[in-house]
C-alpha cells in the first residue's frame, strides 16, 4: 500500500486567502435561502409532506448530479468548473428573487429552484472539495476545514437567527437576492487559483472526454478497495437518517407552534453547535482522533433526538428546553463528519480519482434519501414528530455501533492503494 498520488504544489498565501474568502462568501446566503424556500413551501400547503417533496427533489437531483459532478471535476479544470457553476447558482437565485418581488412565486418555482441548486451546486461543491487538498499542505487540511466551517457557521448562525423574521416581514425575495450576489463572489474568488492548479492530472488534460470509461475506471478502483466497499454502503444508510433529521427543524417548530421565527431559531442553534465544534477542531482539536470524533458526534446527536422524540410524544414540560439543547447537539455532533471525517477522507483518496469517488458516493448516498424522507414526513403527518424522532435517533445510534464493528478504528489503517492506471487513458484501461 502506498500513499495517494501527490497533486500540484501548495498555493501561495496571496492567492489562497482570496480564493477561500470568495468561497466563504459564496456560502454566506445558503442558510437564508434554505429557511426561505422550505418555510415558504410549508406555509403554502401546511403539510409536512411538502417538505418531503422539496427535499426529495433536491436530494434526488443531487444524487444524479453527483455522478456527473465527479466526472466533470476529474476531467475538466476544477477551477473553471467553480467559476462557471457558482455563476449559474447566483443567476438562478436572482431569478427566483425577481419572481418573489413581483408576487408571482408559486410552489413549482421552489421545486425548480431546489433542483437547480442541486444541479449547479453539486459540481461547484465537488470541485472545491477535490481541489482543496491539492492547494494546501496535508497537515493543514484539518485546520483549513475547521476554519472554513467556523466562518461559515458564524455567518449561518446570524442568518438563521434572523431569517425567519425576514421571511415573516418581507418574504423570501430579499434573501434570495442576497444569496445570488454571494454566489457571484464565490465565482470571482476562484479566479485567484491558477488554471494549472485546477487540472486533476496532466495525462487527461488534452485528451478526449470519455465519461462512461472514466466512471468504469473508478468503479473498478472502488470494488478493489476493501475499505471503500464498507465506507460507501454505511454512508448510504447514514445519509438516509441524516437527511430526515436535516428537515426536522420546521416540523418541530410547527409542532410547538413557534412559526417561522422558531424555525430560524432552531436552525441557529444547530449552526451554533457546528460553529462551536468547528472552532474547537480548528484550534485545540487539530490533533484529536478523527475517527472517534466522527463516530462520537453521531452518537451525541442520535441520543439527543431520541430524548427529544420521547419528550414530544409524552408532552413533557421540558420539551422546549430539550429542543434547544438537541438542535445544538445536532450541530456539535455534525462537526465530526464535516471536519474530521472529511479531512481523513479527502487525504486518503488519490487526486486522480477523488472527484469521481465523491460523485459515486454522493449518488449512492442520496439516491434513496428521498424515499426515506417521504416515509418520515408521511409518519409525521399521521403520528406526530415525536415517534419519528425516536425511531431516527435509535437508527443513528445503531449505525454508529455498526461503524465501530466494521471499520478500522486506527487512522493509520485508512490507506488506499495508488491506482495503477492513474496515468492511463480511460479508453485504454
Amino acid at each position: 500500500m502506498s500513499s495517494p498520488t501527490e497533486g500540484p504544489p501548495p498555493l501561495a498565501t496571496r492567492r489562497l486567502v482570496p480564493f477561500l474568502s470568495g468561497y466563504a462568501l459564496g456560502n454566506a446566503g445558503d442558510m437564508f435561502a434554505q429557511v426561505a424556500v422550505l418555510w415558504t413551501g410549508l406555509s403554502m400547503t401546511d403539510h409536512a409532506v411538502t417538505l418531503a417533496g422539496l427535499g426529495g427533489a433536491w436530494t434526488l437531483a443531487g444524487a444524479v448530479t453527483s455522478l456527473f459532478s465527479g466526472l466533470i471535476v476529474d476531467r475538466f479544470n476544477r477551477r473553471n468548473v467553480m467559476i462557471l457553476f457558482q455563476s449559474a447558482l447566483g443567476l438562478l437565485s436572482i431569478a427566483l428573487a425577481v419572481l418573489a418581488f413581483s408576487g408571482r412565486l408559486e410552489l413549482w418555482h421552489l421545486w425548480m429552484f431546489v433542483v437547480g441548486q442541486a444541479v449547479f451546486g453539486g459540481p461547484a461543491d465537488v470541485a472545491f472539495d477535490t481541489i482543496l487538498p491539492d492547494l494546501v499542505r496535508k497537515k493543514q487540511l484539518v485546520r483549513i476545514n475547521g476554519i472554513l466551517q467556523s466562518w461559515g457557521m458564524t455567518d449561518n448562525l446570524l442568518e438563521a437567527a434572523i431569517s425567519g423574521i425576514v421571511v415573516g416581514i418581507w418574504g423570501p425575495a430579499p434573501i434570495l437576492l442576497f444569496n445570488g450576489v454571494m454566489c457571484l463572489f464565490a465565482s470571482a474568488g476562484a479566479l485567484f487559483v491558477p488554471r494549472a492548479s485546477g487540472i486533476a492530472h496532466r495525462s487527461t488534460d488534452d485528451s478526449a472526454w470519455r465519461p462512461w470509461s472514466d466512471l468504469k475506471l473508478t468503479i473498478r478502483y472502488l470494488v478493489r478497495e476493501p475499505l471503500l466497499r464498507r465506507i460507501i454502503p454505511l454512508g448510504i444508510v447514514g445519509s438516509m437518517t441524516f437527511g430526515c433529521l436535516f428537515f426536522m427543524p420546521p416540523v418541530v417548530s410547527s409542532a410547538l407552534g413557534w412559526g417561522s421565527e422558531g424555525y430560524g431559531f432552531l436552525q441557529s442553534l444547530t449552526i451554533g453547535g457546528v460553529l462551536a465544534g468547528s472552532l474547537l477542531a480548528a484550534s485545540i482539536g487539530t490533533k484529536w482522533p478523527k475517527l472517534k470524533m466522527w463516530i462520537g458526534g453521531h452518537v451525541l446527536y442520535g441520543v439527543g433526538f431520541l430524548v427529544l422524540g420521547i419528550f414530544l410524544h409524552w408532552g413533557l414540560a421540558l420539551v422546549s428546553f430539550a429542543a434547544y439543547l438537541v438542535f445544538f447537539l445536532f450541530g456539535l455532533g455534525c462537526t465530526g463528519g464535516r471536519v474530521y471525517y472529511s479531512s481523513l477522507y479527502q487525504k486518503m483518496l488519490p487526486t486522480s480519482h477523488r472527484g469521481r469517488v465523491f460523485g459515486i458516493g454522493g449518488f449512492l448516498e442520496s439516491a434513496l434519501q428521498p424515499l426515506a424522507l417521504v416515509a418520515a414526513m408521511w409518519f409525521v403527518d399521521r403520528s406526530g414528530a415525536g415517534p419519528v424522532l425516536i425511531g431516527l435517533g435509535m437508527a443513528v445510534v445503531l449505525l454508529a455501533a455498526v461503524r465501530v464493528a466494521l471499520l478500522p478504528m486506527q487512522e493509520r489503517q485508512w490507506v488506499l492503494s495508488t491506482p495503477s492506471d492513474v496515468t492511463e487513458e480511460p479508453g485504454d484501461a
